[in-house]
């Protein structure tokens, strides 16, 4: 596994062995080892030589490296530094297996958030192609991904367009991919830098010791104690950009003579408002991690985190909102109540993990990890709901001075817009107001004639949305080395996950009462008085603050799978192949009996059940230790994700039709190199997805309704080429480089289904989506350029990052015939295209930087850095946006519901300060 750390160029360093032989006579022998530090926290990416012989090799990333066809005689082992480092020993007619060797007084890289790569020294031994060669590091950040995950994801590029879910994460053994959706919730752990630190990435398709992996790969974060910097820390933070200030504090001991370690970490952020106006920030972050050595070759680990946080969200808008306001960070979510800011949107998190994790190692040949885990906690996020009363958001297009009729009108809708900030925020006084003087009857109130009350009902009030997640989680990892040269891992996962979806009534804003009505349904059937009620169990429900209403389900999904893998490492030539297998199954788990389905919407859906698999193999062609040329591909299955399963799960237990596994073929080929001042990769890739599933709601003009808009048998490519280098100079000095060119976009014409929410009835089948050869969204070229500077303690580097061609998320039912008609392509061609067209958005180009200063003051190990992003304060980056679902089918003008946008920061800020103990 790796931990973040940056070898000085000049540093001294210490190594022992511990050496222990095994019997294996042959006329030419093998020694392997496992490079670790003074923690046993495995070393990838450092050079090993022989003494005076061309034999050099490199850790992979499980710190191992290996020589081979090795005479009978004595040997010197250097690393790094081979005037102060060395070890002797004597092959005399066996293979040497050379275990925990030891590779301290590492120097960590304090920068906040910067995960360092280990880069090999100045040494630049050409070697023999009849030596062995160690395998290819494939766990560390290289220059392209170290690029993307650094510089150019702020520009929301993603790695071959992948998305979040095509990535696996483990924490501690335990996987953290939601069942549901397979997205990751990184701020369930956020604040937690320095405990984060211990982290193996496998990239892409290539093999992985922990797990089968994901499109993307699988990251594995070690969180025992005994793998920790031993330290005591204190970290602070000055930023403009999500919070203003950062306070953070880490206490780790290692592991001790008496067979404990432990490890505790604490951080507050907070900012009254973050670089957006209206972003109030406040989170708190915990740790504890506890070790336990059962035996000399037994541990056993505890750990308990959480991140609770509350921080108001900024919104999408329209590029005419924004142009009122004068600024492209316009925020519509808030507004002054009785003077103060308030957010009508907010984030509220606070989903605590815990796990145990259990390590065996029987012997030289096979090592056992076992994680228990277990999450709970809540998910939510507040937003404004209204019933029987007008659009109270600021940017609802009928305010806005391009609805109205006349140019009068439009151009006094402009002056209240543009000369006063209230006028173009929540007016909370005014919802306020409405809610005090709104008196009403509402009767036989819980289906109890004659139970009635009178009172102020609300016209608006503060919801919060609920997606409460319960986790268990059962993960099992073997590893087992039969040979030298053969090496098998394996694993079986458990997971449970239970989603409880629901709403709360979090403010009245002023009114006496709320009640359980369902407002489009009370419009669309005036004459069925159960219709309107959200849970006919409890009709004609009023609501008190606190109370749950609205939709109240549970989506349960298990998933029992196992995997397996063989990996040989030759003399020039690695081998691996995999393989997986996994049952998925779900249910609806319904709490209220909905009025519109009230035979279909209580109770316990049935069960669907879905087996998939995967397999995947690859080579890598050794060429010598610094050149490396190597190709993977594999097939899987992926079911359905629950979330989507459903037609409606908010009202019924209805399954989409049709629903089917998802098909992924991918395959890269690529070439790496690594030399002393020189390391790199290109790579190509290319993958196909078959029989995707797009599950969206949304107020459907054309049949005046909220409506499901389902598409399926949605088939993707995604392809490209893709890399990067990193080049040492004099003096201190390095280049980084990387870049890629993707062509990622949809190859399929989807059949759509549009039903109506709250009715059974399909307002639409199999409808044609022409969406093929239309662009994935997002960037699909980018590219960035680092100067550094590293000598003495300073530390410094300014990056120029490029992304393009990127294109904006569409509604498909402009492209079908029903978005189009009676538009003639040749009689009105300009029109046409302009329904149909995908929008491009303008190239990006930001300048960082990035400097620091590591010392000593006192032997205690200290730093100060800032950052600076958008160095040049450009305030017209637009990264990304969507195009509204909403669609002026009569009139065809597609100004009446334009896209809305998201900009990057302006120049923005932090600094840090850190010493340790």
């Amino acid at each position: 596994m790796i931990m973040n750390i940056l070898m000085g160029r000049y540093n001294r360093i210490l190594v022992f062995f511990s050496l222990l032989f095994i019997a294996n006579l042959t006329f030419a022998q093998t020694i392997k080892g496992v490079l670790v530090d003074s923690k046993g926290i495995p070393q990838p990416g450092i050079e090993v030589q022989l003494l005076n012989t061309d034999y050099v090799a490199y850790t992979n990333g499980s710190g191992v490296f290996r020589f081979f066809d090795l005479k009978q005689g004595d040997y010197t082992i250097v690393t790094r530094n081979d005037a102060t480092v060395s070890q002797n020993f004597t092959i005399s007619g066996s293979d040497v297996n050379l275990e925990s060797i030891v590779f301290s007084n590492s120097e960590i890289n304090e920068a906040d958030n910067q995960i360092t790569v280990i880069s090999v020294d100045d040494l630049d031994q050409i070697e023999d192609d009849n030596n062995g060669v160690s395998s290819v590091l494939t766990a560390s950040r290289d220059p392209y991904n170290r690029a993307v995950a650094y510089n150019l994801s702020v520009l929301r590029y993603r790695s071959r367009g992948y998305n979040n879910e095509d990535v696996g994460q483990f924490l501690n053994g335990m996987p953290v991919n939601d069942l549901d959706d397979g997205r990751v919730f990184w701020n369930n752990w956020g604040g937690l830098n320095d405990v984060l630190r211990v982290q193996t990435n496998d990239l892409n398709l290539r093999a992985s010791d922990f797990a089968f992996g994901e499109l993307g790969g699988a990251s594995f974060i070690d969180l025992r104690a005994s793998s920790q910097r031993v330290q005591k820390k204190v970290v602070y933070s000055l930023s403009n950009r999500s919070y203003t200030h950062r306070l953070m504090y880490t206490h780790s001991t290692g592991m001790q003579e008496n067979g404990w370690a432990f490890t505790f970490s604490g951080s507050k952020r907070w900012a009254q408002s973050g670089f957006i106006d209206g972003t109030h920030y406040d989170a708190y972050s915990y740790f504890m991690s506890v070790d336990r050595k059962l035996t000399n070759n037994q541990t056993l680990n505890f750990v308990f985190l959480g991140a609770p946080l509350r921080r108001g969200k900024v919104g999408p808008t329209v590029q005419e909102a924004l142009d009122l306001a004068g600024n492209n960070f316009y925020n519509p979510n808030w507004g002054y109540q009785a003077g103060q800011v308030r957010n009508a949107r907010e984030d509220r998190v606070h989903q605590p993990i815990a796990m145990l994790r259990h390590d065996i190692d029987l012997g030289t040949k096979t090592k056992i990890m076992t994680t228990v885990g277990f999450q709970t906690g809540k998910y939510g996020n507040t937003r404004l709901d209204w019933y029987l009363a007008p659009d109270p958001r600021p940017d609802y297009y009928r305010k806005l001075p391009s609805f109205q009729l006349t140019d009068d009108a439009r151009l006094a809708v402009t002056d209240f817009f543009s000369s006063d900030e209230n006028n173009r925020q929540l007016n909370w006084d005014n919802m306020y107001k409405v809610n005090r003087e709104r008196p009403l009857t509402v009767y036989d109130i819980d289906g109890i004639p004659g139970n009635n009350k009178t009172g102020n009902l609300a016209a608006y009030v503060i919801e919060e949305q609920r997606f409460d997640t319960e986790k268990l989680s059962l993960n099992s990892i073997f590893t087992h080395n039969a040979t030298s040269t053969l090496s098998f891992n394996g694993g079986i996962t458990l997971l449970h996950e239970s989603t409880h979806n629901f709403k709360v009534l979090d403010d009245l804003l002023g009114a006496d009462f709320y009640v359980d009505y369902d407002d489009f349904a009370l419009r669309d059937f005036p004459d069925n008085n159960d219709a309107k009620q959200n849970d006919l169990n409890n009709p004609n429900r009023i609501l008190q603050e606190g109370d749950v209403f609205g939709f109240n389900y549970n989506i349960v999904t298990r998933n029992l799978g196992g995997w397996g893998q063989v990996q040989y490492a030759g003399k020039h030539l690695d081998l691996f192949a995999s393989a997986k297998v996994e049952n998925v199954s779900f249910y609806r788990d319904g709490q209220t009996r909905v009025g519109t389905f009230p035979e279909n919407s209580f109770g316990k859906s049935e069960v669907s059940s879905f087996l998939t698999y995967g397999t995947k193999v690859g080579a890598t062609y050794k060429i010598n230790g610094r050149n490396y040329l190597y190709a993977v591909g594999g097939y899987r299955t992926r079911a359905p994700f629950s979330r989507f399963a459903f037609i409606s799960p908010r009202t019924r237990q209805d399954i989409v039709n049709g629903l089917t596994t998802e098909k992924i073929l991918s395959a890269e080929a690529g070439y790496s190199f690594v030399y002393s001042k020189l390391k790199g990769r290109i790579s190509t890739f290319y993958t196909q997805y078959k029989d995707q599933l797009d599950n969206s709601s949304f107020y459907f003009d054309q049949a005046n309704t909220f409506v499901n808009y389902i598409m399926n048998g949605v088939d993707k490519q995604h392809s490209g080429v893709e890399g990067g280098f990193e080049l040492t100079l004099p003096y201190g000095f390095s280049i980084e480089a990387a870049g890629a060119i993707n062509q990622n976009f949809y190859t399929s014409r989807p059949l759509a289904t549009i039903s109506q929410d709250n009715s059974a009835t399909e307002l639409v089948v199999d409808r044609t989506v022409y969406i093929k050869n239309y662009y994935v969204p997002g960037p699909q070229t980018a590219g960035s350029i680092t100067l550094g500077y590293r000598m003495n303690g300073w530390f410094g580097n300014i990056t120029g990052s490029f992304v393009g061609d990127n294109y904006l998320d569409f509604n498909p039912d402009r492209r079908t015939v029903n978005g189009v008609e009676p538009v003639s392509k040749v009689e009105q061609p300009e029109l046409w295209n302009e329904i149909i067209a995908q929008e491009k958005l303008p190239s990006i180009f930001t300048l960082n930087l990035f400097v620091g200063k590591s010392f000593r003051i006192n032997g205690h190990y200290t730093s100060i850095n800032a950052s600076v992003g958008n160095l040049l304060n450009r305030t017209d980056l637009r990264t990304g946006g969507f195009e509204q679902y909403r669609f002026d089918y009569e009139e065809k003008n597609i100004d009446k519901f334009p896209p809305k946008y998201f900009y990057s920061y302006g120049r923005n800020y932090s600094f840090n300060f850190s010493i340790s103990f």
